[in-house]
């Protein structure tokens, strides 16, 4: 019927009598093998395929009394970073607690802004879900924490100025052990955006602990026609950063595309400086610190002659 097309083939003794079925009907229906229960109140026609979202979807469906998954399942269903469904277990949030066989209950009252739904499941936000697992002490340890507000920024499931009303709406109502989630706003202001890649983020922290000059982080150029995003720029300079990874150089067109792309903003007055892994800190900060010298001296639009300031910089593998 319609109710387990759209819930991964499950039916719930509500939606039974909703229709009119008795329990005598729905008693017969598994005695010829029809439908089977795994759930109390929650049955699986046996022509539907398990998956792991049915049975998640199962435990909430049983719990009913608006639960919600929550903690690390719900994690695992958003597909945020450094999450895993097999150590995912079922969690559900709500303000009835419920005894459930592998469920672990969490008992928080949840607003409409906090949950959502994904293919019929009903979950916590990934807002929502972000800070609960930053608040329990367990999960996403050390920097993953940023790293997951990181990647859920870059997919579009989070915006900073709702997971911050968040934060400060849970805080009025008490919510526990809320330090870390602030301190991850603390480092992300108004304005921020996130490295696009795991690389990119160890080669701005590479920059910081080199103590090389301040420089803006995914600067916008705009050249007459196509508008360009530097990694690393040094704006009054003119000089750019560019960190080659071999994520976004996977085909020749990629390489064409990136080599005309260097050439415009060479022809705009623009130094670019390519790092990729394989580029030693020494020479990363020999290279931009000549490059500064060289404008200082010579002009913020003055091309320099050194071949090497405009070629990539591939010497010794970068140690971790």
């Amino acid at each position: 019927g319609p109710f387990a097309q759209r819930q991964h083939g499950l039916v719930t003794a509500e939606q039974f009598r909703s229709v009119g079925w008795s329990e005598r009907q729905v008693k017969w229906t598994v005695k010829r093998g029809l439908i089977v229960s795994i759930r109390p109140r929650v049955w699986r026609v046996v022509s539907a395929p398990v998956s792991w979202e049915q049975c998640i979807l199962a435990a909430a469906l049983s719990a009913g009394n608006e639960s919600r998954v929550s903690f690390t399942t719900s994690s695992a269903l958003l597909m945020l970073r450094h999450s895993n469904r097999d150590g995912a277990g079922i969690h559900l949030s709500g303000t009835r607690r419920t005894r459930l066989s592998g469920i672990t209950f969490h008992f928080a009252e949840l607003t409409e802004d906090e949950t959502t739904t994904r293919g019929a499941i009903p979950l916590t936000t990934a807002e929502r879900t972000i800070i609960d697992l930053a608040s329990d002490g367990k999960s996403l340890p050390g920097p993953q924490l940023g790293e997951c507000v990181d990647d859920a920024l870059r997919r579009q499931l989070i915006d900073l100025a709702r997971l911050r009303d968040l934060v400060d709406k849970l805080s009025e109502r008490e919510h526990p052990r809320l330090g870390r989630i602030r301190a991850v706003l603390a480092a992300r202001i108004s304005g921020y955006k996130p490295d696009e890649s795991k690389f990119e983020t160890r080669m701005n922290q590479l920059w910081e602990q080199l103590g090389l000059p301040p420089a803006t982080r995914q600067h916008t150029v705009r050249l007459q026609g196509p508008t360009y995003r530097l990694d690393r720029a040094l704006v009054e300079e003119k000089i750019a950063i560019e960190w080659d990874s071999d994520r976004f150089h996977t085909y020749p067109s990629d390489r064409d595309y990136d080599s005309n792309r260097r050439a415009r903003l060479v022809a705009a007055g623009w130094l670019v400086i390519g790092v990729t892994a394989q580029t030693s800190p020494r020479l990363l900060a020999e290279a931009v610190q000549r490059a500064v010298h060289d404008r200082a001296v010579g002009g913020g639009d003055q091309i320099p002659e050194q071949a090497m300031s405009n070629q990539d910089i591939r010497m010794s593998r970068f140690a971790t």
